[in-house]
């Protein structure tokens, strides 16, 4: 069987294609050698030449994984690429790497140009309780090199098969992969791409085979407010579908989103859960005797869990321990913490229904089929007196009437028999809202210093406060201290940072070297806005432009200007907003007392753009930055 996969491997691309030929491990075209950048990525430090992988099953019905990838450096940036990592699903044992092998080739070198990987240099880490990692180092890559590495995966069942990602972080010549179906299954599959993108996808009847081919992808990097990276790369999605009975007739297995509402309420690990009475709860009995409304009760009883119950920082759609167990440990991963909510607050009638959502990190879901593992946790959707609550209780900063911000412009699935249904989750009425108050005075020399007071409510409260109480010192320097504004926060205090019902007040000092020049200082005015700088700059973006919430900023800083200054006029008052809008900006300026008065206003209702729109987006908020940074130019001294 081993040799089986290595030959439908290596020559994948000819039985089907019928026209590109993979080279053999180790051997390496001209036109490889005399590659020197990428054709349609120029910029590339870094190319991978092909990615390739054949799957097929042995007689135990394992999925194995041949795959072999080769890569070539152009650039000293891009040498990190030789530092592998091979991560897989270790729990169990369901899964593990074997037959690796690699070689660096570097054609410039006198003698021997090829350096094989030694077996010693690869080690095994492990990552957490499911995840581990195989690493190792390519041997002597500089610029120029060709690196290649192969190896095997064996999992217990093709319960592993997920997709097959044709794109990455730096351009993909070519990238292709041969599945074959196990007997009796049936999988289904949704390809990800790009429409000008083609996809060559052949199936093969005789083998029960298909074959999937890209060619020529460029590289996706990370952009200011994306979405989900997964939700852009081009690849294609697999699930199992069915499977034929013993009598001839098939199975089907999630192929309707109310066959899955209907398999996971009857599974004893998710409905089942939610059946379970727990005991000794008698401290919740007591918090939600003090309640006289069913929102007060929710509240209540979201509160203590989210307090109470720690979230072991792993994901998942089951109560695999069983809820009984985590009320004990009062401890267990996101959808144990928040199935237990949902029993809690099934067990005082408030109305609520598991929620399967996808993080916007984690990705997008495919509303056409039902696919699992599109989803990454269990939430809670309650209605109580009226309102909808959507509660995450693994959110410890999020209070029980914001919706947490991670799950902000997502689908979700409600998870119920007979009321099942997608939902997008959107959040109209609260915002991310800071009210600046800023008192300073600046010196002949060009001397900044002062005191702001931040009054921070909505989403603004639930980042800051999560900022603050992992590290002041990061919330000073991440949050104050933005970049491009050169402006220095000596310390920070808090108010309210454990009360849901009030704003998060913080209180600065600071201070700032003002640009100073020929006699000339240039005031800046525009202090912890967070509009210091603009991250729209990319000539062209790929992914959509997701804010989450809507923005909401004001600003007014009083300026003690230095003696005896002089002033020619003062930047007029401005005022500028989209066709439609949605985003608007103003400032204005006066002189009162010896003192500069200034006054910002920045709200913003849009909270996700298309990135085919990304043009006029850029365009507007180089508008507003540069309004927002004009600076009043003062001259000092007699």
């Amino acid at each position: 069987m081993r040799a089986y996969l290595i030959l439908i491997s290596l020559f994948a691309c000819q039985l089907i294609n019928g026209q590109a030929v993979l080279p053999a491990f180790g051997e390496y075209s001209n036109e490889e050698i005399n590659l020197k950048e990428c054709p349609f990525e120029k910029n590339a430090g870094a190319v991978i030449l092909f990615d390739e992988a054949a799957s097929n099953y042995d007689d135990d019905y394992r999925l194995i994984t041949h795959r072999r990838i080769r890569i070539k450096i152009f650039h000293q940036r891009e040498m990190d690429r030789g530092n592998i990592r091979i991560r897989f699903y270790s729990k169990d044992k369901f899964e593990y790497i074997g037959n690796i092998k690699g070689i660096t080739f570097n054609p410039e070198d006198a003698g021997s140009r090829t350096t094989r990987l030694d077996n010693k240099s690869i080690f095994t880490e492990k990552e957490d309780n499911f995840i581990s990692s195989i690493k190792f180092a390519m041997p002597n890559v500089k610029p120029g090199s060709i690196i290649e590495y192969e190896y095997d995966s064996y999992m217990k069942h093709y319960g592993g098969l997920s997709h097959w990602t044709f794109q990455q972080e730096i351009p993909v010549l070519k990238s292709c992969y041969l599945l074959t179906l196990l007997p009796n299954t049936e999988f289904q599959y949704s390809v990800q791409k790009k429409s000008t993108y083609p996809i060559i996808i052949k199936s093969m009847a005789e083998t029960g085979s298909v074959y999937y081919e890209m060619n020529n992808i460029p590289g996706l990097k990370f952009e200011p407010y994306m979405d989900a990276i997964d939700d852009y790369l081009q690849k294609v999605i697999f699930q199992l579908a069915g499977v034929k009975g013993y009598s001839g007739g098939n199975v089907k297995i999630n192929q309707t989103w109310k066959g899955l509402a209907y398999e996971l309420m009857t599974d004893k690990d998710f409905g089942g859960a939610l059946k379970k009475e727990l005991s000794k709860i008698d401290d919740v009995k007591s918090i939600v005797a003090k309640e006289t409304t069913d929102a007060g009760k929710l509240t209540a009883i979201y509160n203590y869990v989210r307090n109470n119950i720690t979230w072991n920082g792993y994901y998942s759609k089951y109560a695999m321990d069983g809820l009984k167990n985590i009320w004990e440990k009062r401890a267990g991963h996101a959808a144990e913490v928040n199935l237990l909510l949902i029993n809690l607050l099934q067990t005082f009638n408030i109305e609520v229904n598991p929620l399967l959502v996808a993080e916007r990190d984690y990705g997008r879901i495919d509303t056409t089929y039902p696919f699992l593992d599109k989803f990454n946790k269990v939430a809670a959707y309650a209605i109580a007196d009226g309102k909808t609550f959507i509660l995450d209780a693994t959110q410890k900063f999020s209070p029980a009437g914001l919706t947490p911000y991670p799950l902000l412009n997502t689908i979700a699935f409600l998870v119920d028999k007979k009321n099942f249904r997608l939902i997008r989750i959107v959040n109209e009425k609260d915002t991310y809202k800071n009210s600046i108050v800023v008192n300073a005075k600046v010196d002949n020399r060009g001397q900044l210093s002062g005191t702001a007071e931040i009054s921070s409510t909505g989403y603004a409260k639930q980042v800051r406060t999560e900022k603050a109480k992992t590290s002041v010192t990061k919330f000073i320097s991440e949050i104050l201290q933005e970049p491009g504004a050169e402006l220095i926060v000596d310390n920070c205090t808090f108010d309210n940072l454990d009360d849901d019902n009030k704003p998060l007040v913080q209180k600065a000092e600071f201070h700032n070297e003002l640009n100073v020049s020929g006699g000339f200082i240039f005031l800046n005015y525009n202090l912890f806005t967070g509009l210091s700088k603009n991250l729209f700059t990319a000539d062209e973006r790929f992914t959509n432009v997701n804010f989450g919430y809507p923005y909401n900023i004001s600003m007014k800083v009083n300026l003690q200007l230095p003696e005896n200054y002089k002033l020619d006029k003062l930047p007029p008052d401005k005022a500028i907003a989209t066709a439609d809008k949605m985003i608007s900006a103003s400032r204005k300026l006066k002189i009162e007392n010896n003192t500069l008065v200034a006054t910002i206003e920045f709200i913003q209702n849009m909270t996700l753009v298309p990135y085919q729109e990304y043009d006029r987006l850029k365009s507007f908020y180089k508008q507003v930055i540069d309004l927002l940074n004009e600076p009043v130019i003062i001259k000092t001294g007699n």
